[in-house]
């Protein structure tokens, strides 16, 4: 991985508002004693509920800097005050994107346009390393980053749902009747140009080559789908975390094994898919067993909520069970290009709901 942030300079905007309002602000790079600004625009939008907690605390910000896991950028006014921040963040060495994230300005700032420059300015800096791919998780209790990102290439791929409490979190904009807040995933190509073969479950493949012919990569769907147990290794290899403040656990699984069904209910029993606890499964699609792997998935609640393409070595299919969390999509602010793929997981959402009632029914 090339390193960027002593490529990282400095830009001048000089912007205006509909009153006419001028402000001169310069995007750079975060230098220590920035913490105390960077936490005042999170304070000023979230109060103390931000998500990220190791935000909140200056010596994690500085300790992120140094070890080059985040790159912290600010907008600082000409006296001296930070507008806004934005992170980028690598998942190294488990995966190879970056991720654009955190763009958040104090509310006295708004309404100048700083968002895309400050966005173009970030993109500036990511292409100039090796990453498979830029990526964003954007909210959808607003569509701003979703268009924007959008005009510097990434494109909508899926959805990772119900995810934060929003109980837990306040912030500016309006929930609607979603308890829980759900992210979108937003790609663009960078250095993996070939997504592969991927083997995905013949009711999705029409989805999943549009998104990838959006990415403009080269990609090869596996036709067949076969259930067969065979050729399955005894045992999978997943990681998992449970978010205690969220409730909601997130399963990566890498390598598909004959024992994927006990090893979810076990998690299930762990931790019970009541209240307001959630689960997101990221599943290999790369793995020739993943159409195995996602019915069993489905027959324990699951559906299909999209991919998340490029960001390493492999590629995974999302899947979400939102236990007795009730979805409202019509309350979610998209843009257009991503409700054409919320319409799709809605569909997903409503077949896996009949399936439910028709197990009960029958039970």
């Amino acid at each position: 991985m090339k390193d960027i942030k002593s490529q990282i300079g400095r830009k001048v905007l000089h912007l205006k508002n509909k009153q006419n309002r001028s402000l001169t602000v310069t995007l750079r790079q975060y230098r220590p004693g920035d913490e105390e600004g960077i936490i005042a625009c999170i304070r000023d939008e979230y109060g103390d509920t931000y998500f990220k907690r190791g935000f909140y605390d200056p010596v994690y910000i500085k300790e992120e800097s140094d070890n080059g896991h985040i790159i912290f950028l600010v907008a600082q006014t000409k006296a001296g005050e930070i507008a806004g921040m934005l992170i980028l963040k690598n998942f190294l060495p488990n995966e190879n994107m970056c991720e654009i994230a955190s763009q958040i300005f104090r509310k006295k700032y708004r309404g100048y346009g700083l968002a895309m420059p400050f966005f173009e300015y970030a993109m500036e800096i990511l292409l100039k390393s090796n990453y498979s791919a830029a990526y964003c998780l954007p909210v959808l209790f607003h569509d701003v980053t979703q268009r924007l990102l959008y005009r510097l290439g990434l494109r909508a791929t899926g959805f990772v749902m119900n995810v934060f409490n929003m109980g837990n979190v306040t912030h500016s904009y309006h929930n609607g009747k979603n308890t829980k807040h759900s992210q979108g995933i937003q790609i663009r190509a960078v250095d993996k140009q070939d997504a592969g073969t991927v083997y995905i479950p013949y009711e999705h493949q029409n989805f999943v080559a549009k998104v990838y012919d959006s990415l403009g990569v080269k990609y090869c769907i596996a036709q067949e789908s076969d259930d067969s147990l065979s050729e399955l290794p005894p045992q999978s290899i997943i990681s998992f975390w449970q978010n205690e403040l969220q409730e909601c656990l997130e399963i990566n699984v890498y390598m598909v094994g004959a024992d994927l069904a006990n090893r979810i209910e076990d998690l299930h029993n762990k931790y019970p898919l009541k209240g307001a606890q959630t689960y997101n499964v990221f599943l290999n699609c790369s793995n020739k067993n993943a159409v195995w792997a996602y019915h069993v998935l489905e027959e324990a609640g699951y559906f299909f909520t999209g991919l998340k393409p490029l960001c390493g070595k492999d590629e995974y299919m999302v899947m979400h069970n939102p236990g007795e969390v009730e979805i409202y999509f019509e309350d979610y602010v998209v843009s257009s290009e991503f409700a054409k793929l919320l319409n799709y997981v809605r569909k997903a959402y409503e077949a896996r709901r009949k399936m439910d009632e028709k197990k009960e029914y029958t039970t």
